[in-house]
């Protein structure tokens, strides 16, 4: 209840920066239902040129090493590819027009209960402005040049419709983060000290998007997502944190050695399919917020991932260094 209260003394603070003006676009989402409801190849090309999309292909481009692409969007409506996952979609198209209804008769709450929770770790001149669109296909969610995508498709979503409420303020916070951050870029990976620090980047930016509804998370008991069960179990989070210190280790060695293929795949794909990114990220700024206040994670957001990390570690000596 004490949490409840804050948010809502939050929120009256940061009124002017609320997600007033957000734009909630359903219409690639129910262009998809409506093709495979009706099969009609002439829809095929709108679905294709749908700007939900083409943020898909954008985002997918700048941060994949495999690419989804408009072709690939057409062979996979067509069953000829599964690379944009269509399958079995004919038997849940009335749960996807559900999720569809549930979202719209939920959209005030979207945008004004769980959109601003986004802010609540970004400093108070970001002026937040953002367009969501909710499609099916593609990846679980993305954000990029202040608009999101989220696949309604995503077996969690349909699961539990709620999820993609708890889901929206993760992807707007990447907006916010990226209006201080540059961007990632894999391709300028050349040696391991480059990838160190592509590592710490989206460590701290997927961390607290993580952290950002997990009070809330809490307050709702809606704690099913695969990173909150860890992050709420001492056990599991020390094991995953002693495994992102050993790939750090690894990397401060030798760091200067060009990186292979091999290396950035071992790395990145642990830190991302064995979810470090998200919950050794969350679980450092839980610990910088719970020693030092939310303030100073707000701070942080406007330093540099070293520094994200240095205090981080502050906190298990007992104090902040000068520097900080």
């Amino acid at each position: 209840m004490r949490y409840l209260f804050f948010l809502i003394f939050f929120f009256l603070i940061r009124g002017d920066n609320m997600y007033t003006q957000v734009k909630f676009d359903y219409s690639a989402a129910e262009i998809v239902i409506d093709y495979f409801s009706n099969p009609d190849t002439n829809k095929i090309t709108e679905i294709v040129n749908h700007p939900a999309y083409k943020l898909v292909y954008e985002h997918s481009k700048r941060f994949s090493s495999n690419p989804l692409d408009e072709n690939m969007l057409a062979l996979s409506l067509n069953g000829e590819s599964i690379s944009f996952n269509f399958l079995n979609i004919n038997e849940q198209l009335s749960k996807l027009k559900e999720v569809v209804s549930y979202l719209k008769s939920n959209e005030q709450k979207m945008r004004e209960e769980f959109a601003p929770l986004s802010l609540l770790y970004l400093p108070e001149d970001y002026e937040p402005n953002a367009t969501v669109y909710f499609i099916i296909g593609g990846y679980n969610g993305i954000a990029l040049n202040d608009q999101v995508a989220m696949n309604i498709y995503w077996e969690q979503f349909l699961k539990d419709p709620q999820e993609i409420l708890l889901y929206l303020p993760h992807e707007l916070f990447h907006i916010g983060f990226a209006h201080y951050q540059q961007l990632p870029d894999i391709s300028a990976v050349k040696t391991k000290e480059d990838l160190k620090n592509l590592v710490m980047r989206i460590t701290m930016d997927e961390g607290l998007a993580t952290l950002v509804p997990y009070k809330t998370r809490i307050a709702l008991n809606a704690l099913s997502d695969y990173d909150y069960s860890v992050l709420t179990d001492n056990l599991p989070v020390s094991k995953k944190v002693k495994q992102f210190e050993n790939l750090m280790q690894m990397l401060n060695k030798d760091n200067n050695n060009p990186v292979d293929d091999k290396l950035l795949g071992k790395v990145l794909g642990q830190c991302s399919g064995d979810r470090l990114f998200y919950i050794v990220g969350c679980y450092m700024g839980l610990r910088i917020e719970q020693k030092y206040g939310m303030g100073k994670l707000i701070e942080l957001i406007k330093h540099s991932p070293e520094e994200f990390f240095e205090v981080f570690e502050s906190t298990k000596k007992g104090y902040v260094s000068e520097d900080n």
